[in-house]
């Protein structure tokens, strides 16, 4: 029963995390090429709003931890449904820069409410070996961003406009969370057992002491980079290929490509952590999130489009699942809910990436030089990463 209770949990976090995802990143870039057209904004002033979404993504990673502690996951779900349905309407209504930065600012407080803080947590919980289960949940969320283009398309081509997508999407994630909110498995908690998964740390840390070992501020860096990349390739792909000839449809169809290995890669990493380490899973996906920028930034045809999709989407879910799990593996479940709203917090330096990229095109006509200064962080992280050692507790 208990196990019934939570695959049912997982399934409906997923779908919250799916259509989230669909909604947010994987549509925002898509629908602000007809949004600055009508509205006559810059691309600097677009990006930030892009900015600010996943900027408050971060910020706020800490409010569905207090949330969770104090009022149970039921609260935090019901409370990013108030908030997602007013950034949506925001986003409808959009009539210039201001309602546009409110509206995004919410959606990245919803999406911290309703996503992968109590998504995790959740399944953390439930499953008395996680790694699997984790790495399905990032799976479907990620499959959001392949639907996000389709849907987009879908909407647009019944409506004609925009202002209906933002509607339609909204009302979407507020039906999917209320009925997550009242159907999850919010009791159970196989922590209290024995340790059952030989990964996973049985010392016992607490957040303070992680936080004072480098291996955390590592596994934080490789986060924030993998932010930047998808937030980057996410915001500005589709206006950088066009820029250089390619039609909008196939730049579409490619970050649908992307988002496509983006899950595939989560779910294959839910897999190979039972063979492969979670570092060295790590320590691929940043090398392929270095190939996929530089591929990016040099994208003029079909193969090198494919290479930089293939780059960015494996890179990106696999750091993703890869660093979740090492928290896990390095510092154990129980401080697991305040580090991995510590990290997502960290990793809100990765927001201000859509903001820089539009500063590179308005002021140097293009997107390229920014990806490849990108590109070299992201290399001195997988650096760090490849002499990383697991940590071990200090003797009282």
């Amino acid at each position: 029963m208990i196990e019934r209770r939570g695959w049912l949990t997982l399934g409906l976090m997923s779908a919250l995390y799916f259509i989230i995802t669909a909604a947010t990143f994987a549509s925002l870039g898509l629908a602000l090429p007809a949004m600055v057209a009508e509205l006559g904004w810059t691309w600097t002033g677009a990006g930030f709003g892009f900015t600010l979404l996943g900027f408050l993504c971060g910020i706020t990673s800490a409010i569905p931890a207090t949330l969770i502690r104090r009022f149970g996951v039921r609260a935090c779900l019901l409370a990013g449904c108030v908030v997602m349905a007013l950034a949506f309407l925001c986003l409808a209504r959009t009539d210039g820069l201001l309602l546009y930065f409110v509206g995004a600012s919410l959606a990245g407080l919803g999406f911290t409410l309703l996503d992968s803080v109590p998504g995790t947590y959740l399944v953390s919980r439930l499953f008395p070996r996680p790694s699997f289960a984790i790495g399905l949940f990032f799976t479907i969320g990620g499959l959001g961003g392949v639907a996000g283009p389709l849907l987009y398309s879908q909407v647009l081509g019944i409506t004609g406009d925009w202002r209906s997508y933002w509607l339609v999407v909204g009302a979407l994630i507020v039906l999917i969370g209320i009925i997550a909110a009242f159907l999850i498995d919010a009791k159970t908690d196989v922590g209290h057992a024995a340790e059952s998964d030989p990964e996973i740390s049985t010392e016992r840390w607490t957040m303070r002491e992680a936080l004072q070992t480098r291996q955390f501020w590592i596994i934080a860096a490789a986060y924030a980079a993998f932010q930047f990349c998808g937030i980057t390739a996410s915001s500005v792909s589709v206006a950088h290929l066009t820029q250089h000839g390619v039609a909008a449809a196939t730049a579409a169809g490619i970050l649908s490509v992307e988002a496509l290995l983006n899950s595939g890669a989560r779910l294959a990493g839910g897999i190979l952590t039972r063979f492969v380490g979670a570092k060295s899973l790590l320590i691929v996906s940043l090398a392929s999130l270095i190939v996929g920028l530089l591929a990016l930034g040099a994208a003029r045809d079909v193969p090198m489009m494919l290479i930089y999709a293939a780059g960015i989407g494996v890179g990106y879910g696999l750091t993703l699942f890869a660093a979740t799990i090492l928290l896990l593996d390095y510092f154990g479940r129980g401080p697991y809910l305040e580090l991995f709203s510590t990290v997502n917090l960290i990793s809100t330096i990765g927001a201000v990436a859509p903001t820089f990229a539009g500063l590179t095109r308005d002021h140097t006509g293009g997107f390229t030089p920014f990806f490849i200064g990108l590109a070299v962080m992201v290399a001195l992280v997988l650096v760090a990463v490849v002499l990383m050692r697991p940590p071990h507790k200090r003797p009282a």
